[in-house]
């Protein structure tokens, strides 16, 4: 709330000594009350519309918890889509490891390889223009 340190009502009885500027003072008072009573106003507006901002926030909430509540078990299934895709990176790297620890490795490298393509692991593509 504005505080305001004129009262008007004083103003009113100093004006109702009939001099000239009384009808000044008078209107003065007229104009601190209006305003007094429009700043009331508009800090129960902002009182109102600030109790209604918090509501809207708790609602958006509530409702962003509800969505995710719904979409949770697809993006769950989504996820473990693409874990389950990494497990062929997974099982080439395993043998890529153990090709390490053979000795005769062009062999085995040749023999992997091969197996990879077979299996579908690697796939060659040729682009010819």
């Amino acid at each position: 709330m504005i505080e305001l340190y004129t009262n008007p009502d004083q103003l009113i009885n100093l004006s109702d000594n009939g001099e000239a500027t009384g009808k000044d003072v008078r209107m003065a008072a007229h104009d601190i009350k209006n305003l007094r009573a429009y700043a009331e106003r508009i800090e129960r507006s902002v009182n109102q519309m600030s109790g209604e901002i918090q509501s809207i926030r708790t609602q958006r909430d509530e409702a962003a918890a509800a969505l995710l509540a719904i979409f949770r078990p697809e993006l769950e299934r989504m996820i473990d889509a693409a874990v389950e895709q990494c497990r062929p990176i997974d099982d080439l790297r395993d043998r890529v490891e153990r090709l390490e620890d053979d000795n005769d490795k062009a062999d085995d490298i040749r023999r992997e390889v091969r197996e990879m393509i077979a299996d579908g692991d690697i796939i060659v593509s040729i682009d010819h223009s």
